[in-house]
């Protein structure tokens, strides 16, 4: 259980429940390559000075925490430090890195998260030692689905997909035997730096 950094907890019901860290916003961001990771730790540090940002196990992976809304969070990080970094996630949910624990949250990420015309894509990244023996582009694929059924059951309409550029994108980043769950939003670009490549598949 100490392997878990908690926003959100996962109880052996496989129910999801808030946890103890309310107010806290967790955020995992990528370099935009390896030999961009100083300057991708410089950027973070600038754009939110008052957060915690720690290196992962996994080479140019990073998580911020920082007391603030985790989406107002990403948007902060992104408009500043849009140059220097991959792509990141506002986590939402920290469960275990099991197909079912993902599914629950990833759908209901989408189901607070995406907006009745939004259009929207689900994105899997993995990494490191987890129990998803599928391939992943099978998995984008049953879970997307998932959230779709969950949104047309939510609004009576058919959900809105896009694979190549969508509004909301609900992502998994396995992290081994833990996978954060959360969103990343395409307005956060809005009145950010130009970016050589606003996809979140990079």
């Amino acid at each position: 259980m100490n392997l878990i950094r908690r926003l959100y907890l996962l109880e052996p019901e496989g129910s999801l429940t808030k946890g103890a860290s309310a107010g806290m916003a967790k955020l995992i961001v990528t370099s935009r390559d390896l030999a961009y990771r100083r300057q991708t730790v410089l950027a973070l540090k600038r754009a939110v000075p008052q957060a915690r940002i720690q290196s992962t196990a996994f080479r140019a992976i990073f998580t911020i925490e920082a007391e603030a809304d985790p989406k107002e969070l990403a948007k902060r990080v992104y408009q500043e430090c849009s140059r220097q970094i991959g792509h990141l996630t506002a986590v939402l949910y920290e469960v275990e890195s099991s197909f079912d624990s993902i599914m629950e949250a990833a759908v209901a990420v989408g189901l607070e998260h995406i907006g009745e015309h939004e259009q929207f894509s689900f994105r899997l990244y993995k990494r490191g030692a987890h129990r998803l023996e599928q391939d992943t582009p099978k998995i984008e694929y049953e879970i997307g689905g998932q959230i779709w059924q969950a949104l047309k059951g939510k609004y009576g309409i058919r959900p809105k997909v896009n694979l190549t550029d969508p509004e909301v994108a609900v992502i998994a980043e396995v992290l081994g035997p833990i996978t954060a769950v959360g969103i990343w939003r395409k307005d956060w670009q809005a009145s950010c730096p130009s970016h050589p490549d606003d996809s979140i598949s990079k």
